[in-house]
């Protein structure tokens, strides 16, 4: 094994979810008060390594040496370079996500990343033979046990290594330009030019009622259409990745993405021991409430809330939860750490990041104009609060759990929707069951996305052809009504950015739903339950190990899935049946 692994690919691949929070380095003091910065006052430097590299170079030299103190001193000079080009790093992913147009953001963005993936190769390198040197163990005590073992068998990067990052990010880049131009993707049918904006709205709508089939041509038009263009995207990165695992010394890209990229400690076998229990369940639910009217009804959700409306209801009903994400509100607030944005030059996706020069967690979302915008938004908070609650002392060589990173952001989404009915002035019924559903399909489309990868990533060759298969096949075991071939991979981000992330999703929901039916009896059992687990932050035990912890079912428990997943499907049913009870028969 080669920890080189989790830092080169979580600093490239995790832009959606990153939340890497920092306090004060090691050598610090761990109870510094927290002091925020504006996020107009946080400076972005194009970053020059020429000096960085001279002080790695004299660190290896002094792998000898038994001067302890000058070793401690270059090293956290070192550090703190990281720390400031990390943060740079940072902001310019936040800048280009806000404008891809942008081309000085798009080429900084792409000149930072490659910077932290080389300064990083570098700092690496020279610890590990400090490590090796005279004054290793104190230099082991001084650096803390996260960088320690992440330096002890590091292997320096090749040239043919780096070239495959740089080429990865680059391609991650090229899909999201590539999605971004959807809209002018044609289909022609019966001699109309079909664009996904014409199908999507009044002409679609006219073309569904007149011409059911003709409708759905048009639509796997499309998405074939979409699928011509991104699919060798998709291909080479599959490509790339399963290479970067043979030079780590892997016999699987998904054994180096579940051990190293997200810490989990679970595995893979695992994970499709949850594939096998949710598929029992799955087939009704495709037959039933994925059909349901109220998925339609966001319309009927009111008011619609604009940004800063959306920051206020925040505040207001995080401060009802707890003190904790009041205060975290307040702070996020002062410093203006939230980028919400309905601009269509901007990313299409929502993450946390933590600019670790500063301290500071923010926030970046894209909304909609409906009830999901605030979804998505308690969804963020929930990442933006464990940064700022979770501090760990190395927050650069620190390795956290996605699974439960997972679990603040969707547990928080969950509670929410207790106050639905006061948010919303009508249709919080409606917004309360689009939420569960929501839930519910992260446990679907996260097992449906995980058991894809896999497939995937176990062929020696595969052809864009055999992707869709794939994915179709898998859709259907699962009880999905699809076509001849179903392209929904292809519209998830996480499937190029961050392939094997999206089992997260699903395990971190069956926490969520816990949180949530707790509640339903007892509205502060469940957030003392939810605060229970923010608490434990993600930089110390795993997911399996703190769900125990916290008095909850796990997974590989016998029937635990059924368990979780009954009580929501039962409510929601409920919910379908009062909401439809109170609407006039159609015509």
């Amino acid at each position: 094994m080669k920890n080189s692994v989790k830092t080169r690919l979580t600093a490239l691949s995790l832009a959606l979810v990153m939340t890497v929070a920092w306090a004060a380095p090691a050598w610090a003091a761990e109870d510094t008060e927290r002091q925020g910065t504006a996020w107009e006052d946080m400076e972005y430097v194009h970053y020059e390594d020429e000096a960085f590299l001279a002080d790695t170079d004299a660190l290896a030299a002094m792998a000898q040496s038994e001067d302890a103190d000058e070793i401690m001193a270059l090293y956290d000079k070192i550090y703190g370079e990281m720390v400031k080009a990390f943060t740079y790093n940072n902001i310019a992913d936040l800048h280009y996500n806000m404008d891809v147009t942008d081309e000085y953001w798009s080429e900084e963005h792409l000149y930072s990343s490659s910077l932290c993936t080389e300064m990083d190769d570098a700092y690496a390198t020279a610890c590990n033979k400090v490590l090796a040197g005279p004054c290793g163990d104190a230099f082991r005590e001084h650096v803390g046990e996260d960088a320690y073992e992440y330096f002890v068998d590091y292997v320096p990067a090749t040239e043919r290594e780096m070239e495959l990052i740089d080429r990865q990010s680059a391609l991650v880049d090229q899909y999201y330009e590539q999605l971004n131009k959807q809209d002018e993707l044609t289909y022609k049918y019966k001699g109309q030019e079909w664009t996904s904006q014409m199908l999507n709205g009044t002409m679609g709508d006219s073309l569904y009622n007149r011409d059911y089939d003709g409708y759905w041509q048009v639509y796997d038009g499309l998405q074939k259409a979409l699928n011509d263009l991104v699919g060798p995207t998709y291909i080479e990165l599959v490509q790339i990745r399963k290479e970067l695992a043979q030079i780590w010394e892997y016999d699987s890209y998904v054994d180096a993405a579940y051990k190293d990229v997200f810490c989990r400690d679970y595995t893979a076998e695992d994970a499709q021991m949850l594939c096998d229990a949710v598929k029992e369940l799955s087939a009704d639910y495709y037959s039933g409430l994925y059909y349901s009217d109220m998925w339609n009804a966001s319309g009927e959700v009111s008011p619609v809330l604009d940004a800063e409306e959306q920051l206020a209801v925040l505040g207001q009903y995080a401060e009802k939860i707890d003190p904790v994400l009041a205060e975290a509100w307040q702070f996020m607030d002062k410093y203006d750490l939230c980028y919400l944005t309905d601009d269509p030059d901007s990313t299409d996706t929502g993450y946390t990041t933590t600019l670790l020069r500063y301290d500071c967690p923010f926030i970046y979302n894209r909304t909609y104009g409906n009830c999901y915008d605030i979804d998505d938004l308690s969804h963020e908070f929930g990442h933006f609060t464990d940064a700022y609650l979770n501090r760990p002392a190395d927050p650069v060589n620190a390795q956290e759990s996605y699974d439960l990173l997972e679990i603040h952001s969707t547990g928080l989404e969950a509670l929410f929707t207790y106050y639905y009915d006061e948010i919303y002035d009508q249709g919080g019924d409606v917004a309360e069951f689009i939420v569960l559903d929501s839930i519910l399909e992260s446990i679907l489309t996260g097992c449906i996305h995980d058991e894809f990868q896999r497939r995937v990533y176990a062929e020696d060759d595969i052809t864009l052809d055999e992707v869709n298969t794939i994915y179709t096949d898998v859709c259907r075991e699962y009880g999905m009504n699809v076509g001849e071939v179903d392209y929904g991979w292809q519209i998830v981000p996480h499937n190029f950015e961050d392939p094997l992330y999206y089992i997260s999703y699903a395990v971190s929901a069956l926490a969520a739903l816990q949180i949530w039916d707790t509640a339903q009896v007892d509205f502060q059992k469940g957030v003392d339950m939810y605060m229970d687990v923010l608490r434990r932050g993600a930089y110390g035990d795993g997911y399996l190990t703190v769900l125990e912890q916290c008095g909850m079912k796990l997974f590989t428990e016998q029937g635990a899935v059924a368990e979780i997943w009954q009580p929501v499907v039962d409510y929601m049913q409920q919910l379908e049946d009062e909401w439809a009870g109170g609407v006039p028969a159609a015509a």
